[in-house]
């Protein structure tokens, strides 16, 4: 068997100087019916993930809920500490290494007021 006959990526010139791009095979194009190819920035894996985001949320016609271009978060790196310290090593760590950081929320993790705090199932025992 050679290598053209399970390879379906074809290769076409499109002009940039000995720089090949693929092309989809004719075979495959057919037997994929409606495909999109999806123009974002540079940092496709992001909008990719926005898009199936907004995508989970509509039914063709409109939105449970307003999408945005950008979550809260948007391009940035999160770092979560759990404890005083991490968060005392996280911020030392960044003005270290000249990085400009921003806290998103307050310093005090509270359970919403709506969560359970008993749990209904009871407790084993033992045998």
């Amino acid at each position: 068997m050679r290598a053209s006959e399970f390879i379906f990526e074809a290769t076409a010139d499109d002009g940039s100087h000995g720089k090949r791009k693929g092309k989809l095979h004719p075979d495959l194009k057919s037997a994929m019916g409606m495909i999109h190819r999806v123009a974002g920035t540079a940092d496709r894996t992001y909008d990719l993930n926005r898009a199936m985001m907004a995508v989970a949320s509509s039914n063709g016609k409109e939105f449970s809920h307003e999408p945005t271009g950008e979550s809260w978060v948007a391009r940035s790196n999160m770092a979560a500490p759990y404890t005083k310290e991490e968060h005392d090593m996280l911020h030392h760590a960044y003005g270290a290494i000249g990085t400009p950081v921003q806290s998103a929320t307050d310093d005090h993790r509270r359970e919403p007021e709506d969560t359970h705090k008993i749990s209904p199932v009871k407790g084993f025992k033992g045998y």
